[in-house]
């Protein structure tokens, strides 16, 4: 795989104009990117590495160790060093066993959020793969987002319900829809859980309950939190709607003192934006684009954990060469937040991959 496929490297304050983000955040700062690191499979190999990453990837320190959640049909979590380390895994997670559950296809952690000590919070992407004419084969799925709680430090955890659901109602006959593929952070000024989700186009909606429960969440809705979590009608996110897509990465960057938001396009390419207070979003700009045939999905940056950053994270997405062929590589590349007027650096500094870790 030849990195030149990407649209790398520096962006200029020019660079930011031409995609109409404000002057104000062009003359903050500019993003450097690093070359592709393909992440590697464990030895033994790991159940699910042919489909990582599926979506957002929670992850955050624990202890010296990094604690990480592999979504997919069925969860896992691992525990390990460095950064990435994909094993030992464990299934912790798993789709509903009735056809009428609601996460009958899947149980996506997409958000993992440590409360108090082993106590966590989890919100889940949950598909419902069963329709008038039975189980879909091709995993035509209608989407929705849920709650589950771990006493245990995310060994075991317990659903608790859907939190967000659709307005439109779920058709008899296969149809992709519902809201889903999310994710999740605490607006510290405001007191409040944010969750960002796609309806096509992204989304918002928030909950002032410190347990985030089914039935406090309310959607925005022509600029107001005003629809209910469960059924409520939702408004795209201005200007972000401009870039249809899903699976956002949100993270709150020290080094930019900003909210930093990273999403892929449907047709194949990462975009990004920044907010002052996760409400406000500056017009995006993209970040990844691929050649014509390709595709790049699910990214997730990561600096101390996946919902806090400072200048030098690292961006993780999935790259298919050939969108019509389902193989996916697990990528991973340093990203550097520069404020305008630092000089930029030209070695790179300590790597967070295994030393076996291959450069597609």
């Amino acid at each position: 795989m030849n990195p030149s496929v990407y649209r790398i490297g520096i962006f200029s304050a020019l660079t930011f104009a031409s995609v109409n983000l404000s002057d104000a955040v062009a003359a903050k700062f500019r993003i450097e990117l690093g070359p592709p690191v393909e992440v590697p499979d464990t030895r033994p190999p790991s159940p699910v590495y042919r489909w990582l990453p599926d979506g957002h990837i929670p992850a955050f320190q624990s202890g010296r160790k990094w604690q990480m959640y592999w979504a997919g049909s069925s969860s896992y979590r691992s525990v390990g060093f460095p950064q990435m380390s994909l094993s030992p895994m464990r299934s912790v997670l798993a789709r509903g066993a009735q056809p009428d559950d609601f996460d009958n296809g899947g149980a996506w952690l997409y958000s993992v959020l440590p409360i108090t000590g082993s106590r966590y919070l989890g919100i889940y992407h949950a598909e419902d793969h069963e329709w008038k004419s039975g189980r879909s084969r091709e995993g035509v799925a209608w989407k929705s987002i849920a709650l589950c709680t771990s006493g245990d430090g995310g060994m075991t955890w317990q659903k608790r319900g859907q939190i967000l659901t659709s307005a439109h109602r779920k058709p008899s006959e296969p149809a992709w829809g519902g809201c889903g593929d999310h994710c999740v952070v605490f607006d510290r000024l405001h007191s409040r859980w944010v969750c960002f989700f796609q309806e096509y186009y992204l989304c918002m909606a928030v909950s002032e309950d410190p347990d985030a429960s089914p039935g406090t969440w309310r959607k925005l809705y022509r600029g107001k939190f005003s629809e209910p979590g469960l059924g409520g009608r939702a408004t795209p996110i201005k200007p972000l709607s401009r870039f249809a897509g899903g699976n956002p990465s949100v993270h709150f960057n020290t080094s930019l003192n900003l909210w930093f938001m990273v999403w892929h396009t449907w047709s194949g390419s990462l975009v990004y934006s920044t907010s002052t207070d996760l409400i406000r979003w500056e017009a995006p700009a993209t970040l990844l684009k691929c050649r014509p045939g390709e595709k790049v999905w699910y990214p997730t940056i990561v600096g101390s954990s996946d919902r806090e950053a400072g200048r030098e994270a690292v961006l993780y997405y999935a790259f298919w060469p050939d969108r019509l062929v389902n193989q996916r590589h697990f990528l991973g590349r340093v990203i550097r937040f520069v404020r305008t007027k630092e000089a930029p650096h030209t070695r790179p500094e300590k790597s967070v991959f295994p030393p076996d870790s291959r450069s597609p």
